[in-house]
């Protein structure tokens, strides 16, 4: 098997109806290994067609063999990555917490120098690989339930959820939207309320003979900012002018 694959789980369930119709049916697709020696062969392709040979007990399976690529250890180690990262996200929609859990793997394992590096190599932009791995900054509650039951693939509305700081309320927000009680405008929604409730839209300080007055512009229009910078240019024309 791949060192490098990042998936935590097999559903039983797919695998007893894979299982099933290869005892029926055969093997429609072979799986893909690398041979890295005489005998043996990491597997590149195909986990869960292999795992229901085993379960039927044969001993043989039809597979794509290619030829391993002498690599030094690390550039070896970051082609398995990239490979068992390819296969899971283009064919089985990873589930995010084993994705994020794979993606911080080879980041501790310094197989990338930085984000940018890693997210070239996964043809994925920064931003995407880095709400990727603030999966793993959920509560433990939220991380338990995405490895048991695979709720969500929604890396988007994970990444809002975890923005949530109460972890109470947090719990709440991801049942809300697993529930669909929340959809993922309503998460974006609701931390930008959470937002503008935080910030004031001024603060004023009056020290001495000098008046400091601060905007959070945030929220506001190109327009709306430049009527207070014409308004407040008003003001100072009048007093000081």
């Amino acid at each position: 098997n791949n060192p490098m694959q990042p998936r935590l789980h097999i559903d039983e369930t797919e695998l007893k109806d894979l299982t099933r119709s290869i005892n029926l049916h055969g093997l429609i697709q072979p799986i893909a290994v690398i041979k890295i020696g005489k005998d043996e062969y990491i597997l590149k392709a195909g986990q869960r067609r292999w795992l229901a040979h085993k379960e039927l007990g044969l001993k043989k399976i039809k597979a794509i063999v290619q030829e391993e690529t002498m690599l030094p250890k690390k550039e070896s180690s970051r082609a398995l990555f990239e490979i068992a990262i390819m296969e899971n996200t283009h064919r089985d929609n990873l589930n995010p917490l084993e994705l994020a859990l794979s993606l911080r793997q080879a980041m501790d394992k310094k197989l990338y120098k930085n984000l940018e590096e890693l997210s070239m190599a996964l043809s994925k932009s920064k931003s995407y690989v880095s709400k990727v791995l603030k999966v793993l900054s959920l509560d433990e509650e939220i991380i338990q339930d995405l490895s048991k039951n695979k709720s969500t693939n929604d890396i988007e509305s994970l990444y809002e959820i975890q923005k949530v700081e109460d972890a109470e309320q947090q719990v709440k927000v991801y049942y809300d939207f697993i529930d669909k009680r929340l959809d993922r405008k309503a998460l974006r929604e609701l931390n930008k309320k959470k937002v503008s409730q935080a910030k004031q839209p001024f603060s004023f300080t009056n020290r001495a003979k000098t008046v400091k007055l601060e905007f959070e512009t945030g929220t506001l229009t190109d327009k709306e900012v430049k009527d207070i910078q014409e308004e407040l240019q008003d003001v100072i024309n009048k007093y000081f002018g």
